[in-house]
């Protein structure tokens, strides 16, 4: 089976779909770090305290 050669609007359309797909992974990967280094504080804070706690 022979594919069909792709025009220039459906070649278009797919690069217009990957810039957008690109951007949304961009925006995903910027969100989940944003919010690894919020709980990455959180942890840090609850272990100095669980350390403080120790200590007396």
């Amino acid at each position: 089976m022979k594919q069909k050669e792709m025009d220039e609007k459906e070649l278009l359309e797919i690069v217009e779909l990957a810039k957008k797909a690109e951007q949304k992974a961009r925006e995903m990967c910027e969100s989940i770090t944003a919010h690894a280094e919020k709980w990455r504080l959180r942890a840090e804070a609850k272990r100095a305290a669980a350390a403080q706690k120790q200590e007396v």
